[in-house]
């Protein structure tokens, strides 16, 4: 119940990992992990074809006002008025990169880079607030390596290595002004100062993508689990974050700028929630294996077959149109889903009138995963950080995946990366080491098909 600790002391699934080497030093295991986030993200902008490949996926939209913004100089038309789906907060800084290093192409590719490199040690910070010993730190960097698409894009001029970088920020202050029954939080820093750095990260986030309001709704409803009604500064918070954004949203006339309104739209379809519900099989389906391993005793068992349920029900009744769209910029009720998950479908089922059995399966093993992630996370004793950041994490994948109920666009697989930046240390914390494995398995091969897809 909200408010209420529990006396358990957690399940042993990330037990093993939590529980062993803690009298390590953490510098060389710190090292380390820099090391390997380090190689692999110039490994792959040395290693590929990125440096001589030309203006791709979102870059020339993105790079428009970047580039208006450096040639022109700084005025309300240039850093406000533009047109782009992303805020004043992504596109400000690849400007004042490209004043102050470089403006080519892969100069604002290199900023990129470094914001996937320093979203390490946020990271390292929520696994230390977790309680995950120095040995696992390289297995946080193998983690953020292989977050669905983050590597990949990080060797792009792209929205997401920023907004990753400041989610991730953004949860270690929130773990660090909530405090834990180790660590316990002072009232002034639980009630005032958490709260307001965490008001002011998610003011600047709300500013670069709007995303993050489900990221907020999983910080309120995981503390309202646990604090009940002292929770009440972190909604006052996220509550004065969100009217902060609202002027932006009268300027531009709705969430995006007006020539991107057409694609991201408001609305209601069904088929939104499908399509997302497959995609999370990818990060989440490795827990529904786990649950059937062996936690279908969990107090909260019963979210995993609710998912399954919900998924197979979402395929019959909403399946995705699949079908490539013809011009873009025309915004149709279907034809608009596009990712690894849509790839995948159409190569095991040639038919379309059949499309919908592959869907269904993936959905159900999303919906399913996510429901046996928040099964384990709410058998986690209340006052320990781990507790707070995978039911943070669950909240937000279905604060999330519930938006696009209201949402008529385009729909791609990585959007989910805007609401699942706590993987690497939730995989760690969770999961046993087995799964843990078969899980880094499959995100290599993603990533893999991913790289050679996007970089070469």
């Amino acid at each position: 119940m909200p408010g209420e600790a529990k006396v358990t002391s957690g399940i042993d699934s990330g037990k093993a990992l939590r529980d062993t080497h803690h009298g390590s030093s953490p510098w060389g295991w710190m090292f380390l992990s820099v090391l390997i986030v380090l190689v692999a993200g110039f490994g792959l902008r040395w290693g590929s074809a990125v440096l001589e490949k030309d203006r791709t996926w979102d870059e020339p939209f993105i790079l428009m006002p970047i580039e208006d913004l450096v040639d022109r100089g700084w005025s309300v038309e240039t850093a406000i008025d533009f047109q782009e789906a992303k805020g004043p907060a992504m596109i400000w800084p690849y400007a004042m990169w490209g004043d102050a290093y470089g403006s080519s192409l892969n100069d604002y590719r290199l900023l990129s880079l470094v914001c996937f490199i320093l979203t390490l040690f946020p990271l390292l910070l929520l696994a230390m607030r977790c309680g995950l010993p120095p040995p696992c730190f390289p297995l946080v960097a193998i983690g953020l390596v292989l977050l669905p698409f983050e590597a990949v894009l990080s060797q792009l001029a792209m929205g997401e290595p920023s907004y990753v970088l400041l989610v991730a920020c953004l949860l270690a202050v929130v773990l660090w002004g909530a405090g834990d029954y180790l660590r316990p939080s002072s009232d002034l820093v639980s009630r005032f100062i958490g709260p307001a750095f965490y008001c002011l990260l998610l003011v600047i986030l709300l500013h670069s993508r709007v995303h993050v309001v489900a990221i907020a709704g999983g910080v309120c409803l995981a503390m309202f689990w646990r604090d009940g009604l002292r929770s009440w500064p972190w909604w006052v918070a996220s509550i004065i974050a969100g009217l902060l954004r609202v002027p932006l949203w009268v300027r531009w006339g709705g969430l995006v700028s007006s020539d991107y309104q057409g694609m991201h739209g408001l609305g209601i379809r069904l088929e939104s929630l499908t399509y997302l519900a497959a995609a999370f099989a990818i990060p989440f389906g490795i827990f529904l294996l786990v649950w059937f391993w062996k936690y279908r005793h969990l107090v909260w068992w019963w979210l995993a077959p609710l998912g399954v349920i919900c998924g197979v029900l979402l395929g019959l009744v909403a399946p995705s149109d699949l079908v490539d769209p013809h011009h873009w910029g025309i915004v149709k009720s279907g034809s608009l889903f596009m990712g690894p998950t849509r790839s995948v479908i159409l190569a095991a089922v040639s038919s379309e009138s059949w499309h919908w059995v592959p869907l269904s399966a993936a959905a159900a093993i999303g919906l399913g995963g996510l429901g046996a992630m928040g099964a384990m996370a709410f058998e986690e004793r209340d006052d320990t950080a781990t507790a707070t950041l995978s039911r943070l994490q669950f909240f937000a994948a279905i604060c999330g995946w519930g938006l696009y109920l209201f949402t008529k666009g385009f729909v791609f697989d990585r959007f989910m990366l805007a609401w699942t930046a706590a993987m690497p240390v939730v995989w760690l914390a969770l999961l046993p080491r087995w799964a843990w494995v078969i899980q880094a398995i499959l995100l290599g091969v993603l990533l893999t098909i991913s790289s050679l897809s996007w970089l070469w």
